[in-house]
């Protein structure tokens, strides 16, 4: 598994990942890989994704093609986006779908988090997606690096730091998880000035 961060704070996002990777028992150092990234851009839009690590050579191949819809603006964006998405990556990519029983829906194999000019988001299986005001984390050190990014928040801290903060978190307690740990920022898009309120016209009283 892996831990994944997202924070915002004075106008910047930022989304940070570990770069260990564990097959079984057996784990990979960053000295020892190349391709050790867990994150990825699309567009404006910086995308770290947990579990196989095939999951991100998938999204890095299927929005490879300029003409597939990418918007990651909002949460009722991304739904689209992956909804469109879900019928090529079962037809190209022989992605598995097929829900448990108990569940209504067939899943999109990606799971992590997204920043971007608009925000900080979760991804989830069922092409669904959470905004956050603060910090959000995924990944089998996610709890770890939640209670540290809630401990330091508030303190005189960047939005970098807090992720620094979560992940080294996540890397003391969880096996799964180790440094060096790389580390995003993203401006944010300011809200539009509200315009002036317009004067109020007086009526004039005759004499």
């Amino acid at each position: 598994m892996s831990t994944i961060v997202v924070t915002q704070k004075n106008g910047v996002a930022c989304i940070g990942a570990d770069t260990l990777s564990c097959l079984g028992s057996l784990r990979q150092r960053a000295q020892h890989v190349i391709n050790k990234t867990k994150i990825t851009r699309v567009g404006d839009t910086l995308i770290g994704l947990t579990g196989t690590s095939a999951s991100l050579v998938v999204l890095n191949s299927y929005f490879a093609n300029p003409e597939r819809p990418r918007d990651f603006s909002s949460c009722e964006a991304i739904f689209e986006t992956f909804r469109h998405a879900h019928a090529w990556l079962k037809a190209e990519y022989f992605m598995s779908a097929m829900p448990d029983k108990g569940e209504e829906y067939e899943t999109t194999q990606f799971y992590g988090v997204a920043a971007n000019p608009h925000g900080i988001f979760a991804l989830y299986s069922y092409r669904s997606a959470q905004q956050f005001h603060k910090f959000w984390a995924a990944g089998s050190g996610r709890d770890f690096a939640l209670g540290a990014m809630q401990a330091a928040y508030d303190q005189d801290l960047s939005a970098e730091e807090i992720a620094r903060i979560g992940l080294g978190a996540a890397a003391e307690f969880d096996s799964a998880t180790a440094a060096p740990f790389e580390i995003h920022s993203i401006p944010l898009l300011q809200a539009a000035p509200a315009a002036p309120p317009k004067p109020k016209k007086t009526s004039r009283s005759r004499k």
